[in-house]
């Protein structure tokens, strides 16, 4: 769901970052547009072990609710990776926020395929289509 937030950003904020921090512009090969599949520029500087990496990350908490799920057996509750506690596991709350971050999570996956669709139809930046924050 962060993706869906930072992927506008990341265009207007790279530059600025880049210049500052003497690194490369991750954006400036795309003609400030995002580093996808369809835009080109996913094979430069940190992008490809950054996709390793976070790979590799979400590999661990998978292979965390495997091992959660081992041990309760039936009683395990998906989602539920003993992490923070806002609500306990099998309660009408729980269920609620797990709907809940099921909807945001495919709405922000959307609003990400849309951005995409929308950069590589109209070459323009997802950035300057958004008040306030495009040129």
């Amino acid at each position: 769901m962060l993706a869906a937030v930072a992927f506008p950003l990341q265009e207007k904020f790279n530059p600025l970052l880049a210049a500052m921090f003497k690194l490369p512009n991750l954006v400036e090969e795309t003609d400030g547009l995002s580093p996808t599949v369809l835009n080109g520029g996913l094979e430069q500087g940190p992008i490809p072990f950054s996709v390793i990496t976070f790979g590799f990350l979400v590999a661990l908490v998978e292979l965390r609710g495997i091992d959660i799920k081992r041990a309760e057996g039936d009683d395990w509750v998906i989602g539920d990776y003993r992490s923070l506690r806002i609500a306990e596991p099998g309660t009408e709350q729980f269920f609620k926020l797990q709907e809940g971050e099921i909807w945001n999570s495919r709405i922000a996956m959307m609003a990400i395929l849309a951005y995409v669709a929308q950069e590589f139809v109209s070459g323009i930046s997802t950035a300057d289509t958004i008040p306030g924050l495009g040129a």
